[in-house]
């Protein structure tokens, strides 16, 4: 260990000594820069890295308070090269780090949000296209934002019928459907055909619209425009639900 320090990195090392025996912590570069009236953080820096050097102290370069002396005080007072304390130069303003009010909470005072809620409409056919009946009195507690970016207003529906199961969507599965009337190719739908709805993927080929099961054992729902079926997307199928009793 190297005995020799100057005044400003004397009165440094003292400084951080003092500060760990007041507050149990070491300071940061900032607050050694701002006792020191040293502008630049940069200052402090070198003379860390000095201290270091010489054996003074230990500092860990990624946490901001992990400076740990190495020399008793009373023995780096007697080997700084000459410097006795009352020479060695003191911070402008003794540090006092400021202490946060106790703050205390009360949860059970504050208002309770309301729980999102989505309707549960009624029953959909993953198989031979089924009525959908419609139960507005019959919601799920189910937040709208975890299937549509915005926030859109979805509702869900139950699945009957195998025709999906390729698609992981068992009888007794629920559907969250987002409202559109309109679908990308290969998208996975629910649509109302002469009255009845039903779970598919929305195909079109050469001027057909095919309805298309992921059950290898069922026959695609094939709609051609001169039929004039009363067809209509309902919306697009954002997630399903599956409750196991």
């Amino acid at each position: 260990m190297s005995k020799h320090l100057t005044k400003r990195q004397a009165g440094v090392y003292l400084y951080i000594y003092d500060y760990i025996q007041e507050n149990h912590y070491p300071p940061t570069v900032r607050e050694i820069a701002d006792a020191f009236q040293i502008s630049s953080t940069n200052g402090v820096v070198e003379h860390l890295k000095a201290l270091g050097r010489k054996g003074f102290i230990e500092k860990d370069s990624f946490k901001s308070r992990a400076i740990r002396p190495l020399v008793a005080r009373e023995k780096a007072v007697m080997i700084l090269d000459g410097i006795i304390p009352n020479e060695v130069p003191t911070p402008a303003k003794p540090p006092r780090p400021a202490r946060r009010p106790a703050q205390t909470y009360a949860p059970a005072q504050l208002p309770s949000a309301p729980r999102p809620q989505m309707r549960l409409l009624g029953n959909i056919a993953c198989g031979s296209p089924i009525y959908a009946e419609e139960n507005f009195d019959n919601t799920i507690e189910l937040d709208p934002h975890l299937f549509s970016r915005g926030g859109e207003e979805c509702y869900a529906l139950r699945v009957r019928g195998t025709s999906m199961i390729g698609d992981g969507i068992m009888p007794g599965d629920i559907v969250v459907v987002r409202p559109q009337k309109t679908a990308e190719d290969g998208e996975l739908i629910a649509a109302m055909i002469d009255g009845s709805a039903t779970v598919k993927r929305y195909e079109k080929r050469k001027g057909l619209i095919y309805l298309v099961p992921s059950n290898p054992d069922m026959e695609p729902i094939v709609i051609h425009p001169e039929d004039n079926a009363d067809f209509q997307i309902l919306g697009s199928i954002r997630g399903v639900l599956r409750i196991y009793q």
